[in-house]
């Protein structure tokens, strides 16, 4: 049955309530017949009392058994409470004035002092009754609704006859009186659709273009929690001292996520700018003097110079050639969990890991774990082929970059490194294959392999002239 804060009772209590009627059959019977020497009227009272207290318990459970439940209605506990008061009182003037003779209502509807009385004492508690009754009637919100009260943001947890519970983002109950809700506004936000508008405000410097920035900062939104239609929107709201300020405005469908989604996009905003190379704006009263993103420390670059060294296609050209790969080199920072590239993705970078580790996965199962030093995407810079497979930054991660239109002028003035690059990368493949037929039980023989790799040399190296348009 559906009801609010389950004031049917339990189906424990129906026996106790049915073996108190039979108790209280059996009191009046005996009463009746062998007439006790005790006075009739307060022990027919405290019977009527005990009979019509269970047989209303066994009532109302089976009201809302078998027709509210089954009409599903929600019925607010205010109005069952108000109610079953109502019922009691009407029970109990009847108890009254047939066993005693009592009547009560000219009094209470008479006594002017009785109701100044009872009006002044009750003020708070009747505004607040009434202000309950209207919520219920009105339904401005309802449980697990956020609303906006007084400052401050809660989740409605309970509405009962005299107060409103919220639970804060703070994980504290707020209670606060229906009375006050009633002349206060309320900001409910899940009407008339639980999806809300959240905005952010970003600072870029003025170098920026705004069209550039734009487009990475709705990347970034659309790879977070929220809502992707309708679509994030970026605009530009200011020209400040020394930056442009950006609004950023997203959907999302969870008022209480609103902390967690900001913190996930303005963190990997952070990163995404890194990459970019998007400065945040400095305090104009600052002197900041601003190090491009490539490689220029010469610790740095020394070590960037011996990675380069390690990397067997590229320890073929002279000592000259790979200081300028390393100064064509381009850093850029990963965040945790950040995807570098998607199996099927176009691309013609190639990726040495400086800091961190990533996972390589294909068909959404991970193959292997790079580390310092490691490299990647070979076969894109130098063929712009199809990505074979995902890599995701596990950690935070600095990633060296090289793509092809940097690398273009060292093919260019060394041609002849195509064919001898062709034979190293066709031979890792065959490697590679080689042990995957071994783990299968279906090795080549050295005469297969020979053929295998001077057709996948040839195949390759007409791809690495062609990409890099080499007569």
């Amino acid at each position: 049955m559906e009801m609010k804060d389950n004031i049917k009772p339990r189906q424990s209590s129906l026996i106790f309530y049915a073996l108190l009627v039979v108790l209280a059959a059996a009191s009046g019977i005996y009463v009746f017949v062998s007439k006790p020497p005790i006075d009739i009227q307060v022990a027919n009272a405290l019977i009527y009392s005990v009979l019509f207290y269970g047989i209303f318990k066994i009532a109302d459970y089976f009201f809302g058994k078998l027709y509210i439940e089954k009409a599903k209605i929600a019925v607010p506990k205010l109005i069952h409470d108000i109610v079953t008061a109502i019922i009691y009182a009407i029970a109990l003037f009847a108890i009254l004035k047939i066993q005693f003779g009592i009547d009560l209502t000219p009094i209470i509807t008479t006594s002017a002092v009785f109701s100044m009385v009872i009006g002044l004492a009750l003020q708070d508690t009747l505004t607040n009754l009434i202000a309950g009754v209207v919520l219920h009637i009105e339904t401005p919100f309802r449980i697990n609704d956020w609303i906006h009260v007084k400052d401050t943001d809660g989740k409605v947890v309970e509405i009962n006859w005299r107060t409103t519970k919220l639970l804060t983002r703070a994980n504290n109950y707020l209670v606060i009186p229906n009375g006050t809700i009633i002349k206060d506004s309320i900001l409910s936000v899940n009407y008339p659709s639980p999806n809300q508008i959240m905005s952010l405000f970003v600072g870029v410097e003025y170098d920026i273009p705004p069209n550039k920035v734009k487009q990475v900062i709705e990347s970034v939104c659309l790879r977070t929690y929220a809502l992707k239609n309708p679509p994030p929107e970026v605009r530009v709201v200011k020209y400040g001292d020394s930056s442009i300020e950006y609004e950023v405005r997203v959907w999302v469908n969870d008022y209480g996520l609103k902390p967690h989604i900001a913190n996930i996009i303005m963190t990997k905003l952070w990163y995404a700018f890194k990459r970019e190379n998007i400065r945040f704006p400095y305090p104009v009263r600052d002197v900041y003097i601003h190090h491009p993103a490539n490689v220029d420390n010469n610790d740095e670059l020394e070590q960037t110079y011996m990675a380069v060294q390690r990397i067997e296609f590229f320890s073929i050209f002279p000592e000259d050639v790979q200081r300028e790969i390393t100064a064509l080199l381009a850093q850029k920072y990963y965040g945790k969990g950040e995807s570098i590239f998607e199996e099927g993705d176009e691309g013609d970078s190639f990726y040495v890991i400086r800091r961190g580790r990533v996972s390589v996965t294909v068909s959404g199962n991970e193959v292997a774990i790079l580390k310092r030093g490691d490299f990647f995407g070979e076969i894109s810079l130098f063929t712009g082929g199809i990505r074979t497979a995902s890599v995701t930054a596990i950690e935070d991660a600095l990633i060296l970059v090289l793509d092809k239109d940097s690398f273009s002028k060292v093919i260019l003035d060394n041609p002849s490194a195509v064919e001898t690059i062709s034979a190293i990368i066709t031979r890792r493949e065959i490697e590679n294959e080689q042990l995957a037929q071994k783990m299968s039980e279906q090795a080549l023989s050295e005469e297969q392999l020979n053929a295998q790799f001077a057709s996948k040399k040839s195949v390759l190296f007409c791809k690495i002239k062609a990409f890099f348009n080499l007569s």
